[in-house]
């Protein structure tokens, strides 16, 4: 039986029909399932239009309007449907989180406050209260949240780590010490929390205490993934570089540890030591671990490449191109290795490797003079003079240093004059005496030509 009855609401003048409101109600679902997001909000809406104060409706079209971008109205509606049916948690929870969303946590929390007092066993629901507590920096509610969430589910090393972390931002060492100690007597054998209590003993300076749980790491776990990065920290720290690098030779060897870990501290220890031979002897050293223990990378062969080029010798410079040709193999894109292997092929005067090695390394690297430079003296010494010109004078478009625009014109002035163009030639080597007048070189090839 239709119910005869005229109600004013925000939907407009409608007639209460049950029967019409679950029809739309029912096609919006239907609409909502085939993801039809227009179709599901006139449903919902057409829904409104026979029963106004249908809550369930008002629930759904917050979600489709979201969908459809209309953020304040699918705030409006589901507000609506909390006030039309307070006790609804589904209603309350979607209200706050659009309060989350909108960062009202004063809002979000007396919400889901009241939800956590009303169902205290849903863990989710508690969980969430503790992120906005953490959030907001509201710590000691979060703390005390999260003794509540440990009460249900019992001891925890979330929870644990959230704890710590909470006193870490509090600035209260002594609980982060103490909860790091609760978490080793839960699980004496995961090392992880040994590093962590040791590191912030470190910190703090207590060195002795940290050692000594460093010392526990190697009887737990000798192959610990992490054991040689912390103590290359902590010799390092207090002086002892050449235990701090017995660690760092160990971590590269060490098969647990990661490949990325390895290459960063890798960059960390040579990227801030001045040169020596000992920190060259060093990263032989660590060169050739990484090659024994990733043939497949390119980083070993690189490292050695570099070390054989800083000891030049025919043989050595000779070993480097072998070792950069090795790594391009493996990556043909190295900006590094190019740059290496046709440095080291013009050092050995073998300048038609140059110049291939030069063109190809310019098909990766269009815009990098330093290519055009080789790419061009190994041209001009090989009897190629058009195509030496053209590489000059394009790879002197590619920099703005004023010193590699007068070594590009320096060779075009030559060339000019060996094309027999001698204007040009006169004009390349103006150029180069604007900014260095007192370039005998030039001066004598200017006068004589």
């Amino acid at each position: 039986m239709i119910i005869g009855l005229l109600m004013l609401s925000a939907w407009g003048y409608a007639q209460v029909d049950i029967r019409k409101n679950a029809t739309y109600f029912s096609k919006g679902l239907e609409c909502k399932y085939r993801e039809d997001v227009q179709g599901a909000i006139k449903n919902f809406e057409e829904a409104l239009k026979f029963m106004p104060d249908d809550a369930a409706s008002m629930f759904e079209l917050s979600e489709q309007y979201v969908l459809a971008g209309r953020v304040e109205d699918a705030f409006n509606s589901i507000a609506k449907a909390v006030e039309l049916d307070p006790e609804n948690k589904w209603y309350q929870m979607r209200l706050a989180r659009f309060y989350r969303n909108f960062e009202q946590y004063d809002d979000f929390i007396r919400v889901y406050e009241a939800l956590t007092a009303q169902y205290p066993g849903d863990v989710d629901m508690l969980s969430e209260l503790i992120d906005v507590y953490l959030i907001s920096g509201q710590y000691n509610q979060a703390l005390e949240k999260l003794n509540l969430l440990e009460k249900e589910i019992g001891a925890n090393p979330a929870i644990s780590e959230q704890r710590m972390e909470i006193y870490k931002r509090q600035g209260k060492t002594k609980e982060v010490m103490a909860e790091l100690k609760q978490m080793i007597a839960q699980e004496p054998e995961n090392t992880r929390y040994y590093h962590m209590l040791a590191k912030v003993y470190m910190e703090n300076n207590n060195e002795a205490e940290a050692i000594k749980l460093y010392e526990q790491i190697k009887a737990i776990d000798p192959s610990d993934p992490y054991i040689n990065v912390s103590l290359l920290e902590y010799y390092e720290k207090n002086g002892e570089n050449q235990k701090a690098f017995e660690e760092l030779l160990a971590a590269i060897n060490n098969k647990k540890l990661d490949f990325n870990t390895k290459a960063n501290i890798y960059e960390y220890w040579f990227g801030r030591k001045t040169q020596t031979d000992q920190l060259d002897q060093q990263a032989k050293m660590c060169g050739d671990a990484f090659v024994e223990n990733y043939p497949d990378k390119k980083i070993g062969y690189a490292i050695l490449g570099t070390y054989y080029m800083s000891h030049v010798s025919e043989e050595n410079v000779t070993k480097a191109l072998e070792l950069f040709n090795k790594s391009l193999s493996l990556d043909s894109t190295d900006f590094y290795s190019w740059q290496s292997l046709v440095a080291g092929e013009a050092m050995l005067r073998d300048y038609e490797s140059t110049y291939q090695h030069a063109k190809k390394a310019l098909t990766f690297y269009p815009m990098q003079p330093v290519f055009y430079y080789y790419a061009g003296s190994s041209a001009a010494l090989t009897d190629r003079r058009e195509e030496a010109v053209a590489f000059f004078e394009k790879g002197r478009r590619f920099t703005t240093d004023k010193g590699q625009i007068a070594d590009f014109d320096q060779f075009l002035g030559d060339l000019y004059h060996e094309l027999g163009d001698d204007e040009k030639a006169f004009d390349a080597y103006e150029r180069v005496l604007r900014f260095d007048p007192d370039n005998v070189l030039i001066l004598n090839n200017y006068a004589y030509f």
